[in-house]
């Protein structure tokens, strides 16, 4: 079992400042294991002299850090997900190994993408603008006011951990689901077909909703055009709680204005915050909640700290550490 000298730096880019949060589980770690050391630098010239003799860090490692990370073998990176610029070209070729918290937030954000999902079926997105008119009036439409969901077939891209969660929801409710996934082998028991990106536009236009949960990478940035959008059925539904820059909104537009699809539900977007004039808050079809999905809710520093606790054993252990990520696609 070797020592594990862990530097904790900012959760966003140069911000050092008190963190009581970090500060507890810098605590909690030197107080639970004789084998962990902690640092907590105040500035930047701090981060240089803690980093030189640690072994693994949490937070933003930055461009102008880097050169002093010579002894970092493990990076735990503050979100599941974190923006583009936490992985230049000098970090993505650094021999340390970097890990995320991906898993802590599966039930809170598929319970939010379920939400969508069921206004959608009922029209309750239609029959909220009516109350605030005090409209009395059932609504009629082309494709009709209802999706059954026992009937509905649902596309979820991107089948990690809360894409699964979602999948297993929408089953649970009888739905069909084709999950798309690069890296997934194994179908779950609730999923009817697991395909890969590649052949998943050829099933587009046999979806009721199609569901993204995808990070932002190399790979995934903009593939959510107007081509995609003309390949699904005018009755289906676009809801989007991956990552914004995956969708080009202004194509979303154009989709909905042509009744190309039926509308969308977002909680993430290429621009944020979404400007105020954006021609989407003008659609009553779609459904617009500001990266809140998992905001307010109960356990997820909690479920860090066990991350990072975990991480911190078997790093000490030599056993593999969870959640790592392939560094040259963000995830």
């Amino acid at each position: 079992m070797k020592k594990v000298d862990i530097t904790f730096l900012p959760s966003v880019k140069d911000n050092y400042f008190d963190d009581k949060l970090i500060i507890d589980w810098s605590i909690k770690l030197n107080d639970s294991f004789d084998f962990i050391n902690t640092y907590i630098p105040k500035n930047a010239d701090e981060a240089r002299t803690y980093l030189k003799k640690s072994n693994a860090a949490f937070g933003v490692i930055t461009k102008e850090l880097i050169g002093y990370c010579e002894n970092i073998e493990w990076l735990q990176a503050p979100q599941a997900a974190p923006p583009p610029d936490f992985y230049f070209d000098e970090l993505v070729n650094h021999p340390m190994t970097v890990t995320n918290f991906r898993g802590i937030y599966n039930d809170h954000i598929s319970h939010h993408i379920m939400a969508m999902v069921l206004s959608f079926s009922k029209s309750l997105n239609l029959y909220i603008h009516q109350q605030s008119k005090r409209l009395w009036n059932p609504i009629k439409s082309e494709n009709g006011s209802t999706r059954f969901m026992p009937e509905m077939k649902i596309i979820i891209i991107g089948l990690g951990g809360i894409g699964n969660e979602t999948a297993r929801l929408c089953n649970f409710f009888g739905s069909e689901i084709i999950g798309i996934d690069e890296r997934r082998k194994e179908k779950p028991n609730y999923v009817s077909k697991l395909i890969k990106p590649d052949h998943m536009l050829s099933h587009l236009g046999d979806a009721d909703f199609v569901i993204s949960t995808i990070p932002h990478t190399p790979n995934t940035e903009k593939i959510f055009n107007y081509d995609f959008f003309k390949k699904m059925k005018k009755s289906a539904f676009f809801i989007n709680i991956g990552r914004g820059k995956t969708t080009v909104l202004n194509d979303l537009v154009k989709a909905i204005e042509n009744k190309n699809i039926s509308g969308a539900g977002l909680d993430v977007f290429e621009n944020e915050p979404l400007p105020a004039n954006h021609k989407l808050w003008g659609f009553e079809n779609v459904i617009i909640t500001p990266h809140i999905a998992a905001y307010d809710v109960p356990y997820l520093d909690e479920r860090r700290y066990e991350v990072i606790k975990k991480n911190c054993i078997n790093f000490s252990e030599g056993k593999k550490l969870i959640n790592i990520v392939e560094k040259s696609l963000w995830y």
